[in-house]
């Protein structure tokens, strides 16, 4: 996940975090710039109980200080917005609310990083309102061992993140098809709700090292004034093993290196 590519500190992206809240007094996460909408309780400050979307954030953007984490952007805006409740558990209707706000907002990126085993006509009507308001929509598979993943990220129009370990491998409690990257979520080290640290696994976690990325690769792409779509952007900046299958890796690993003479990153 390093990086070679220079961004303005200036710039930042608009990035929602959908999930449980988000620790907004933890030492890595205080420093930067939030906006929340609580679905649940309105009106009431966010408070993160479940512990999910404080782990996100860090991964996305803790501060590049001399302790802790660092995160993959400080290029960034948060806009927080919680969902999920104490147990991890959210209802789609709250979600599409959500999603609802963030085009409200403005926001640039959406990250998702949970999903619905069933399809929703609500959320698909909903999904492509913000994709239409060129919203980008980053969405983890799921962790289904192998079956078949989780809406919304199955749907084309939703970048799905699926989870590799260390060495490269597709994890095995990750979902296969439906995949456009593939992102680390073993055994990752990040921020936590009790102010601390702890080791998470998931795609939910490779999907916020998709977000980090894309953050800055959406940057750099304006900062080039890029005529391409930002769509085959990214897959410039993709890397395949050599053997990696479609269903199990999809585009391959993202990556913040830039490109030599417009050839793919090897």
């Amino acid at each position: 996940m390093k990086s070679d590519i220079y961004l303005n500190d200036s710039d930042k992206i608009k990035v929602a975090i959908i999930d449980s809240g988000i620790n907004k007094n933890h030492e890595d996460l205080k420093y930067l710039r939030f906006k929340e909408y609580n679905v649940l309780e309105k009106n009431i400050p966010i408070t993160d109980e479940f512990g999910h979307g404080t782990s996100i954030a860090g991964i996305i953007a803790a501060n590049d200080n001399n302790f802790g984490v660092r995160g993959l952007t400080n290029n960034i805006e948060i806009f927080d917005v919680k969902i999920l409740n104490e147990e991890g558990k959210g209802e789609i209707e709250n979600l599409i609310e959500g999603i609802e706000w963030c085009i409200d907002q403005n926001v640039e990126i959406i990250n998702l990083s949970f999903g619905f085993q069933t399809e929703n006509e609500q959320l698909k009507e909903v999904i492509n309102k913000a994709v239409e308001e060129d919203i980008i929509i980053v969405a983890s598979i799921g962790n289904t061992f192998g079956m078949q993943g989780n809406y919304p990220a199955k749907y084309d129009e939703v970048i799905s993140i699926t989870s590799i370990s260390e060495s490269l491998k597709r994890s095995n409690f990750a979902s296969r098809n439906n995949i456009d990257f593939a992102m680390p979520g073993e055994d990752i080290y990040t921020t936590n709700n009790e102010g601390g640290y702890s080791m998470v696994d998931g795609t939910s976690f490779a999907t916020a090292h998709a977000t980090g990325v894309i953050s800055n690769l959406l940057l750099l792409y304006r900062q080039e004034e890029q005529t391409i779509s930002f769509k085959e952007y990214l897959e410039l900046f993709s890397y395949k093993e050599q053997g990696w299958n479609y269903i199990d890796y999809g585009n391959g690993i993202l990556k913040q290196e830039k490109r030599i003479d417009n050839e793919k990153i090897k």
